[in-house]
């Protein structure tokens, strides 16, 4: 080898030495970056030459993004659940809702024992403190989902931010040909790790570096031509009846849209695109977990209303069926229908006076009864006004039944040949406050004029939002002696036969939920304290699952976050190790060159 030559081989060895350990301060320095990725120096040849690349583990990274997702969806919801939990308070509270309905109760036993105006008093005093809990928590869970309505807008307004942050990585990083800067890089895997744990996303990478977004069922949202635009219509603050609809003109919450790119506007909610992340979580929350906390709420608060003002009314037998006065029958109402058709199969059917048209007709889900069909049909006309629609209804559902009008005005329902007829009855609310039987509209619906509570199923149901409306009758608060007189003439105000059959009515009513409450009672009828107990149950189960899962999904994120460092991270352990080397190959063509200098040296001498 000349000394040409070995001056060039040193010289190239001390620059390409110096270079690498540039490269492992830049990794040593940065050891504690969560968003960096460690750098190697590649020895290359012309025309690409050296380079610095990043020791990415592809697989891995891609698992970043996907768990990030989980963990933003179940953070987002144990966050919100947490609060919902604080609302409930603890169990052994003396302010809880079961503490508040057990005053209520013990004040009723106490009336039975001392019908006097003091006890009155404490009674009423009792229910007021019993529907203003019943008020608070329906308020504080909307104002919840208000909150999660806010906290949508947010994190579209990030999330869009952080899509034009990419938009703009991806323009520098497809102008920087083969080998673009490794801090572009980091800065957009950061960006994507971002937008991930918002929502889920598919990441597909161009061998330039530059990438495509799109939402899991392939909606774009970041290509060659830039980012599109996300949007939310925020409809805060909501209230019970706000909710979501695919159909823009009946939904009264906000959406997430995504548009640009020539594609018109796409509603990424009914597009089933956001089922991940923290929006998705968000949505869940609005949509489904809060929505079932208000439905069981109202279900409490229309069963403790129902089971004091309801009166249950049986039938008479005629010629092939039964007779029912439906005399005092309100909207929202039952008639309940039991029947076996000429297979000698048991069938039910249960009707429900509507008279508002656009409610229906009505789905069989209108009752929580699993087994039956139900059929909305208005009776403001009395039965001759019901006749021909109830009887068409029942023709539509293979009933077999003939629809006529009975003694006195009643509703008359028989069968021929080889069906039958086995059961006729109804539930009718009590609206006066005397002269209807010891049933006492204790309660009734505030936000309607204080009408009593009839489970309305007209434009809008009245049971939705209920629990924030209930409130006691303003004729008991005038004159508490109604909570024992009873009778038209009036009966003698220490009577106790009221207050007696009060508290057999909250002891045996049969109440059923919702379908919407998800209370797992499948149709079955509990008394209102069972009612009560199990809502509580229930959602100390939904929080505790939540928050296990959130728990859980923090040790995956974790695990997979430390894994992913340990393969594309800076490990100190070895930086130190290559840095020894670098050094020792430093030092060797630095004595090369420090020979090749004598040698110089020396033929200049001669």
């Amino acid at each position: 080898m000349g000394l040409f030559s070995a001056l060039n081989t040193s010289t190239d060895g001390l620059r390409r030495s110096h270079d690498a350990l540039t490269v492992i301060s830049q990794n040593v320095s940065n050891a504690n970056n969560p968003t960096y990725v460690r750098r190697d120096f590649i020895y290359g040849e012309s025309p690409v030459g050296d380079q610095v690349r990043r020791a990415l583990e592809p697989y891995m990274q891609k698992q970043v993004w996907r768990e990030s997702a989980a963990t933003g969806f179940s953070t987002a919801q144990s966050d919100f659940m947490t609060q919902l939990d604080q609302l409930y308070g603890a169990p052994d509270s003396p302010s809880n809702l079961s503490a508040s309905y057990n005053q209520f109760y013990s004040a009723l036993q106490s009336l039975r024992s001392d019908p006097s105006a003091t006890q009155q008093s404490v009674l009423l005093s009792a229910a007021k403190n019993l529907t203003s809990k019943l008020n608070g928590l329906s308020d504080d869970i909307q104002s919840l989902r208000s909150s999660v309505e806010d906290a949508l807008a947010s994190d579209v307004v990030e999330a869009n931010d952080t899509l034009s942050t990419l938009a703009g990585l991806n323009k520098k990083i497809g102008n920087a040909g083969i080998s673009p800067d490794p801090s572009l890089l980091d800065a957009r895997d950061a960006a994507i790790k971002t937008l991930s744990s918002m929502m889920d996303i598919t990441v597909n990478q161009a061998s330039d570096g530059t990438v495509t977004l799109t939402t899991t069922n392939g909606n774009t949202l970041l290509d060659a031509s830039g980012a599109r635009n996300l949007s939310f219509d925020s409809r805060a603050p909501l209230t019970a009846n706000s909710s979501y609809n695919p159909i823009s003109t009946l939904r009264t919450v906000g959406t997430v849209s995504l548009s640009g790119g020539g594609a018109g506007s796409v509603d990424l909610i009914a597009a089933g695109a956001l089922k991940s992340g923290r929006l998705g979580g968000l949505i869940d929350l609005r949509d489904r977990a809060l929505v079932t906390a208000q439905s069981q709420l109202d279900d409490i608060a229309a069963g403790l209303s129902s089971a004091l003002s309801d009166n249950d009314r049986a039938s008479t037998p005629v010629t092939g069926g039964y007779d029912l006065d439906i005399t005092g029958l309100q909207p929202g109402n039952r008639i309940a229908l039991s029947y076996k058709d000429s297979s000698g199969t048991d069938r039910k059917v249960t009707i429900i006076r509507v008279d508002d048209s656009s409610a229906l007709p009505l789905a069989n889900t209108a009752t929580a009864e699993p087994n039956d069909s139900v059929i909305g049909i208005s009776f403001a006309g009395g039965v001759a006004g019901a006749q021909a629609g109830l009887q068409s209804a029942l023709d539509a559902v293979g009933a077999g039944l003939t629809v006529a009008v009975g003694t006195g005005g009643a509703l008359r329902i028989t069968a021929s040949g080889a069906a039958s007829v086995t059961s006729l009855s109804t539930r009718i609310t009590t609206t006066n406050l005397t002269g209807s039987g010891t049933a006492l509209p204790f309660f009734v619906d505030s936000g309607n004029g204080s009408i009593a509570f009839t489970d309305s199923l007209d434009s809008p149901p009245q049971r939705t939002g209920f629990a924030s409306r209930i409130a006691v009758n303003p004729s008991l608060l005038a004159n508490s002696s109604y909570l024992t007189i009873y009778q038209s003439p009036a009966n003698q105000a220490a009577d106790t036969t009221r207050p007696t059959d009060l508290i057999d009515r909250l002891d045996k009513t049969a109440l059923e939920s919702s379908q919407n409450s998800n209370l797992g009672l499948s149709g079955s009828s509990v008394s209102l304290s069972q009612l009560i107990k199990q809502t509580l149950q229930v959602q100390a189960n939904e929080i505790r699952r939540v928050s296990s899962m959130n728990e859980t999904q923090k040790t995956v994120q974790a695990a997979i976050d430390s894994r992913f460092s340990s393969m594309s991270g800076v490990q100190l352990d070895q930086e130190l190790s290559d840095m020894t080397q670098l050094q020792n190959a430093y030092t060797a063509n630095a004595r090369v060159l420090s020979a090749v200098k004598d040698m110089f040296d020396v033929l200049m001498r001669i």
